[in-house]
């Protein structure tokens, strides 16, 4: 049986964000994730 060390704080790293919002006109991604460095978008896998 493993003992849990409940003393100590966890570490954690937020990796992953994901939100919405409807801005009620058309944007292109592509052309948004190609200008913004370190960004991505794949539209077969959203929200993952």
């Amino acid at each position: 049986m493993h003992v849990i060390d409940l003393t100590r704080k966890p570490s954690y790293k937020i990796e992953n964000v994901v939100a919405s919002v409807n801005l009620h006109q058309r944007i292109d991604l592509n052309a948004i994730a190609e200008n913004i460095p370190n960004t991505e978008y794949n539209p077969e896998q959203s929200g993952l």
